[in-house]
C-alpha cells in the first residue's frame, strides 16, 4: 500500500498552536480548539485597529465583557449581609459614608456580574 501525502494546498498551520489543520477546521488562521480556549478573551464586537488609529491589534469588548454588561441583577434578590459576603467587607454607613457606599454596591454589582458572565462562557463551552 502506497502512502499518500496529504494535499498540502488544503491543510496550514494554526497560528497559535501551529498544529497542522484543514481550511475547514480553522477560522481566521486559528483551528476551532484554540479558538474556544480563548472564547472569553476574543473581542465581541471587533473594530479594525486602523479605525481606531492603532497598528495591528484590535479594539472592542471580550465576548466576557459582553456577557457581563447585560447581565440583569435585583437587588430586591440580595441582602447587605449576602452582598457584604461577595465584596469581602461591611457595607459602609449610607449617611456617613455615602461615596464608600455606592463603591461598595458598584463593587458587588460588578463582581455578581462577572460570576454570571463566566457561568455562561462555561455553558457556551458545552
Amino acid at each position: 500500500m502506497d502512502f499518500q501525502p496529504p494535499d498540502p494546498e488544503r491543510f496550514g498551520s494554526c497560528l497559535k498552536c501551529h498544529s497542522l489543520v484543514e481550511e475547514s477546521e480553522q477560522s481566521g488562521g486559528i483551528c476551532f480548539e484554540c479558538h474556544a480556549v480563548d472564547a472569553g478573551k476574543e473581542p465581541a464586537f471587533p473594530v479594525g485597529a486602523n479605525e481606531y488609529g492603532g497598528h495591528g491589534t484590535c479594539f472592542g469588548l471580550s465576548v466576557r465583557d459582553y456577557f457581563a454588561a447585560n447581565v440583569q441583577l435585583f437587588f430586591d434578590d440580595y441582602s447587605v449581609t449576602y452582598a457584604a459576603g461577595v465584596v469581602g467587607r461591611d457595607m459602609p454607613d449610607y449617611a456617613a459614608y455615602p461615596l464608600e457606599n455606592a463603591k461598595f454596591w458598584g463593587e458587588f454589582r460588578a463582581r455578581m456580574r462577572f460570576v454570571e458572565a463566566d457561568a455562561m462562557l462555561a455553558a457556551r463551552a458545552k
